[in-house]
C-alpha cells in the first residue's frame, strides 16, 4: 500500500473523527440541559462559584425573597452548598422556593430538608469577545447592589463562613435553551455525516487513482520517489509532474491524468479576500471534469502551462493577464 495513500486517507478520516467528537461534545452539554437538577447534581455537575459552559445544579439551601431589580430583570440572592449567588429569575418560576421561605422565615437553611435541585446556566460579569473585545454582564453598580442586599438581608451566616458571589449570576435553564443546543448539536452531528460521506467517496476516489498510478508507471509502484527524477517535467513546489504524457498530481490531492485523452484545459486564477490560487480544469468526454487546485506560485504555473503547451500541445485557455 501506498504511503500517500495511507496518509491522504489517515487526514480525511481523522477530519471527519473530529467532527464526530465535536458533536459528542455538544451532545452531552444538550443531555445535560433536559437533565432534572437532583439528576445533574448526583453526576457531579454542580456549580462551583466559576464559570460554565453548560447546564450545572445547585442544592438550594434558602432564598432571600426580596428581590433586587436591576434594568428590569429581578435577582434573587440564593443560598446552597457552595456559597450565596444571585439568580436572575421571575417571581412566578421559583414560586415554590418563596412560599417554602416564607412559611419558614425564620428558620436557618429551612429549604435545607426539601432537597430542592435547580438546574442552571452561569453567566459571568465579564466575557472575553474576538479582537479583545469584553460584553460586561454585571456592571460594578450591580455588583455592590449585589452585597448591599447581601448585608440587609436574611442569609447571613452564623456560624461558617460561606463566600458571596457577585461575579457570577444563574439562570434557569429554559426552554430556550434546550432548543437551541438541540440545533447546533443536530448541525454539527450533520457536518459529521457530510464529512464522512465526503471522505468515503475521495477515499474511493484516491484508491481508483493509485490503482491507475500501478497501471500506468509499474516501474514506480514500490518507489515513486524515482519517477520524480525521471519525470519529463517535475515542479516540487506545485508537485506536479509530466511522465510519458501522463499529467501526476502529488500535492494534497493526488490525480493521474492521461493528457492525450483530455479534450480542453483551462487555467484559473482564484481570489479569496487576500488570498490568490490557481486552479486547472481538465475537460474530458462525456461532460468528464477533473480539477487540479495548485498554490499561489504564478512564476511556476506559467511554467507549466507553458510545458503543457509546447511539449504536450494542450493548448491551454488562460481567461486573465499574468
Amino acid at each position: 500500500m501506498h504511503k500517500g495513500y495511507v496518509r491522504r486517507t489517515i487526514f480525511l478520516w481523522g477530519s471527519s473523527l473530529i467532527w464526530v467528537l465535536l458533536g459528542i461534545f455538544f451532545f452531552s452539554g444538550t443531555v445535560k440541559g433536559y437533565m432534572g437538577g437532583e439528576s445533574l447534581y448526583k453526576t457531579g455537575d454542580i456549580y462551583h462559584l466559576n464559570d460554565a459552559g453548560t447546564s450545572v445544579a445547585i442544592r438550594v439551601l434558602d432564598i432571600d425573597s426580596e428581590a433586587l431589580t436591576y434594568d428590569g430583570k429581578e435577582y434573587y440572592l440564593v443560598k446552597h452548598e457552595k456559597g450565596v449567588t444571585p439568580l436572575q429569575a421571575q417571581a412566578k418560576d421559583i414560586q415554590q422556593l418563596l412560599d417554602l421561605k416564607k412559611a419558614n422565615s425564620n428558620d436557618w437553611e429551612p429549604l435545607k430538608q426539601e432537597n430542592i435541585y435547580l438546574n442552571v446556566r452561569v453567566t459571568p460579569a465579564v466575557t472575553k469577545g474576538r479582537r479583545g473585545s469584553t460584553t460586561v454582564h454585571i456592571p460594578a453598580v450591580l455588583q455592590e447592589a449585589f452585597a448591599s442586599q447581601y448585608r440587609k438581608g436574611t442569609l447571613l451566616p452564623t456560624e461558617d463562613a460561606i463566600p458571596l458571589d457577585i461575579l457570577h449570576y444563574l439562570t434557569l435553564t429554559s426552554f430556550i435553551n434546550r432548543l437551541l443546543e438541540t440545533g447546533v448539536t443536530l448541525f454539527v452531528f450533520l457536518l459529521a455525516l457530510v464529512s464522512f460521506y465526503s471522505a468515503y467517496r475521495r477515499v474511493r476516489t484516491l484508491k481508483e487513482e493509485y490503482e491507475a498510478f500501478d497501471k500506468e508507471f509499474q516501474r514506480y509502484t514500490q518507489n515513486m520517489k524515482s519517477l520524480l527524477m525521471d519525470a519529463d517535467f517535475n515542479d516540487p513546489k506545485l508537485k506536479v509532474l509530466v511522465k510519458d504524457h501522463k499529467f501526476v498530481c502529488y500535492n494534497k490531492d493526488f490525480r493521474v491524468i492521461k493528457l492525450r485523452e483530455v479534450r480542453n484545459v483551462e487555467v484559473r486564477r482564484q481570489k479569496a479576500k487576500s488570498s490568490v490560487t490557481y486552479a486547472i480544469d481538465f475537460a474530458f468526454g462525456g461532460n468528464k471534469n477533473v480539477t487540479i487546485q495548485l498554490k499561489n506560485r504564478p512564476e511556476n504555473v506559467r511554467q507549466l502551462v507553458d510545458y503543457l503547451n509546447e511539449k504536450e500541445g494542450t493548448k491551454i485557455s488562460i481567461p486573465f493577464q499574468w
